[in-house]
């Protein structure tokens, strides 16, 4: 093979790469709409729906609210009744805050009931894992044509982590300690993650220093303020279900929480602190946190505001429901918001405290690593 056709082939491969990757999406897709085999549960497919308005009644802030009755027609997917159909009445309201309303095509979960010859089937939920494919599958193609290579190992580290957070589940709850078992995960969570996509190295070393030396630090104060100020300013009223002390519990989300920003933060600073070294080895350390300060100033707010939104979001039904109901603005931050805000406040603490750590830390592991600056592509 000739040296002028390389990129070619490699391009050819690389199509037919991701060939093969979108064929396997699209057979997970098919699969999962047609899994009725590995449930135990009946699953059964709408097949026709008629529904008539049964009642009206007055709502909350001048509105009104519909009643819907809904006569289906359902097939059996699995089980002893497996192609048989069966009927199912289901009522729902215009607002479907507790309730759902069904169409054609809808795969469900039943229990189904014989009487008088006639099968009837009550519905115990709605089987939506093909959904859950579909996004999966979208979201490994997407990360893997943007990506390449990163983006599998990126793949791989999230499988990690998921695998790391279902175990100390399981530990959890065979009795250890949650505190001590988020610490332990917080660290594996760190280190499979960076190793993963940024290899072993000094940058992943210093990364990964930075990285728990900020969460410590982060974790502390916090554990610190609420100690001293004996909780007073956060309530825990969304969190009055648990039987466990609330700020064990509080203090290993803000750990968890926290983890991902403060992973990134440090990150970027130690692969900028890296790119700088290697294009001048002869660099001061002076020169160097100035250049990471700088740095640090452009994503210290756009990350502080990811941790707001991420924190935030989960509440917004919470919210709209709450203001369909006359709720004032204040008693929403009050009573919904507070310790999404709060968390969101600590995270950004964690991500300002990082930044000067992560700078220290990376240029004084890297700097003088090289002992001559190597040239870049595109350097004059």
């Amino acid at each position: 093979m000739k040296i002028k056709d390389l990129p070619a082939r490699l391009g050819r491969k690389r199509a037919v790469a991701l060939l093969i990757l979108l064929l396997l999406c699209v057979g997970a897709v098919i699969f999962a709409e047609n899994d009725y085999f590995l449930y135990d549960k009946t699953i059964a497919e709408v097949v026709s729906v008629s529904e008539e308005l049964t009642a009206t009644t007055p709502a909350l802030i001048n509105s009104t609210e519909y009643q819907y009755t809904q006569q289906l027609t359902v097939e059996i997917k699995n089980g002893e009744h497996k192609g048989e159909q069966a009927v199912m009445t289901n009522r729902y309201s215009s607002s479907l805050v507790t309730d759902e309303k069904y169409s054609k095509g809808d795969k469900l979960f039943v229990e189904v009931t014989s009487s008088d010859g006639t099968l009837k089937a009550v519905c115990t939920g709605i089987k939506r894992d093909v959904y859950v494919v579909c996004v999966t599958m979208l979201f490994m193609l997407t990360i893997i044509i943007v990506g390449g290579k990163k983006g599998a190992l990126s793949l791989v580290s999230v499988t990690f982590n998921v695998l790391i957070f279902a175990a100390a589940i399981e530990l959890y709850h065979r009795g250890l300690d949650l505190f001590g078992l988020c610490l332990a995960a917080s660290v594996l969570f760190t280190a499979g993650s960076l190793v993963l996509v940024s290899g072993v190295n000094k940058k992943t070393a210093a990364a990964v220093v930075s990285t728990l030396c900020g969460t410590a630090v982060t974790i502390a104060i916090a554990y610190i303020v609420l100690k001293v100020t004996n909780g007073k300013g956060v309530r825990f009223d969304q969190m009055q279900y648990l039987i466990k002390p609330y700020e064990e519990i509080f203090i290993s989300e803000l750990l968890v929480g926290g983890l991902g920003a403060i992973m990134d933060i440090s990150i970027t600073m130690s692969s900028s602190m890296s790119e700088l070294i290697g294009r001048d080895s002869q660099i001061t350390f002076s020169a160097l946190r100035h250049s990471g300060r700088e740095i640090g100033k452009d994503i210290m707010g756009t990350m502080t505001n990811v941790l707001l939104f991420t924190y935030a979001c989960g509440c917004i039904p919470l919210i709209i429901l709450a203001f369909r109901n006359d709720v004032t603005l204040s008693d929403v931050l009050n009573n919904y918001l507070d310790l999404e805000i709060v968390r969101a406040f600590v995270g950004g603490i964690g991500i300002v405290i990082t930044i000067p750590t992560a700078i220290f830390i990376s240029a004084r592991m890297l700097r003088g690593t090289d002992k001559t600056a190597q040239p870049k592509v595109g350097d004059k």
